[in-house]
């Protein structure tokens, strides 16, 4: 079975793809299993450097756009007659 991914992997996705859990992500990584728990369920968006660091790990399969929300979750847009 070959994935097709279109867009920025998940850190879900390439941590499946590779076989990887939460600990071993978290070891190279310098950050706890929680935090990388959380981020890896979407629960919390990492930080900038840890978001470099997820990118140099997965060699730039996982980048920042991963964590955007998808284009169905984004806020509504404001029409004319609401604006200020």
């Amino acid at each position: 079975m070959h994935l097709v991914y279109k867009g920025a992997m998940t850190l879900q996705a390439w941590m499946e793809k590779h076989g990887k859990d939460d600990v071993w992500v978290a070891a190279q990584t310098g950050v706890d299993r929680v935090t990388i728990s959380r981020t890896r369920r979407g629960k919390t968006k990492p930080s900038w450097a840890l978001t470099r660091k997820i990118k140099t790990l997965t060699k730039g399969e996982v980048t920042a756009d991963s964590y955007l929300p998808s284009e169905k979750k984004a806020a509504p847009q404001i029409s004319g007659a609401a604006r200020c």
